[in-house]
């Protein structure tokens, strides 16, 4: 895989948005996601989530802009006549280019669900059977168990941080320790509720986060979660000050804080979302993913995005507390533990890890030294 532009500069990653597709296929599209009634049937993707369907939008979009960019895009042809197995295997050529694997094999596969949608007819069979054989042989490139750390040590990384940015003694400016601030209480909700970055960065105070006697809330209708099932969780106690002083201090600060973007640049507004930019607008999933990425990389030796929270999460109950493990499809908005299963197998690398390392030092500790000092 070759390393070439930033991803968001990157022409060859660009999807075109719905509004710029052919007629045919917005028409094709507005049938797919379009509601029942008592006269009509509802389209064939009218059950997906509001996540979902964006995510196979993106990625036809996506096809387009590759048909687009190799000029056999012809917008007169209808969006099925378009998909044929010389272009689709050209078309993953080219995306194995930029992107992983298992990157490659949800891009087929989305754009399967959404052809299929369109062209219900169609004899499908032959993209099936390409999206079987991407499946056989994606592999991850990245160990993801060689990344784990214990979800205690990501808490407490979180409250330092909000310590040091709210210690009496420092003398960073205040939009350094708002942010700072900031960074830390995103670092330590994300290890005590490993919930998806674009429900994380969607967060709306009064909504989303929820006062309730003592206790804040978590809480995602299920429209707005990946599995459409409804989510709901409250926040450790200990977290509550930190979260308070957020919105007493730091987050009305950042509101106000335009800074030299104020009139130079097109910002979403504040509204009630709870993370906050350092140019008071609202955060977006990827500067929350730049943010946490960074410091934690700073910390760990290694980046540890957002999303790998939740493989901490699984795998830290799973070595820590195996008799909870019951609990982790709920703590990670799982519908089955099919999903959840996996992190078993972190978890068992991680304690084979261990029971070797000690196996070795008590070797060391144990075998015996000649007279001048040296192991025999």
């Amino acid at each position: 895989m070759t390393p070439l532009l930033d991803p968001k500069k990157d022409p060859e990653r660009r999807c075109l948005k719905v509004e710029q597709w052919p007629d045919a296929d917005r028409l094709a599209w507005a049938n797919v996601i379009k509601p029942g009634n008592l006269l009509d049937d509802a389209g064939l993707g009218a059950h997906w989530s509001r996540h979902t369907s964006h995510t196979i939008a993106r990625c036809y979009g996506g096809w387009l802009t590759w048909l687009d960019r190799n000029g056999i895009l012809d917008r007169r042809a209808s969006s099925a006549n378009r998909v044929t197995p010389e272009r689709i295997v050209r078309y993953i050529d080219d995306l194995r280019l930029r992107n992983a694997p298992l990157t490659v094999l949800s891009r087929i596969r989305e754009l399967c669900n959404a052809i299929q949608a369109m062209a219900p007819d169609r004899d499908w069979g032959w993209l099936h059977k390409i999206i079987r054989r991407l499946r056989r042989n994606a592999k991850p490139i990245r160990r993801k168990a060689a990344l784990i750390v214990p979800s205690e040590h990501l808490w407490r990384y979180g409250i330092e941080l909000m310590d040091a940015a709210d210690a009496v003694e420092s003398r960073k400016p205040l939009l350094s320790r708002a942010a700072q601030y900031r960074d830390g209480l995103m670092i330590s909700l994300l290890a005590a509720r490993p919930i998806r970055r674009r429900n994380l960065a969607s967060i709306e105070i009064g909504r989303h986060l929820i006062h309730q006697g003592e206790k804040y809330w978590i809480c995602f209708p299920a429209p707005e979660t990946k599995t459409g099932r409804p989510y709901a969780a409250p926040l450790p106690l200990p977290l509550n000050r930190y979260l308070e002083r957020y919105l007493a201090h730091y987050r009305p600060f950042l509101v106000q804080h335009k800074g030299r973007w104020g009139e130079t640049r097109s910002l979403q507004e504040p509204g009630d979302r709870l993370w906050i930019s350092n140019y008071a607008s609202a955060m977006s999933d990827g500067a929350l993913y730049g943010r946490v990425t960074k410091l934690t990389g700073a910390r760990f030796g290694h980046k540890i995005f957002p999303h790998l929270f939740r493989d901490v999460a699984a795998t830290s109950i799973t070595v820590e507390a195996p008799e909870h493990v019951q609990i982790i499809p709920g703590h990670l908005g799982h519908s089955t533990s099919a999903t959840s299963e996996k992190h078993y197998v972190h978890a068992r690398s991680l304690e084979a890890t261990r029971k070797y390392q000690a196996h070795l030092l008590g070797l060391r500790v144990e075998r015996p030294r000649g007279a001048n000092g040296v192991d025999r």
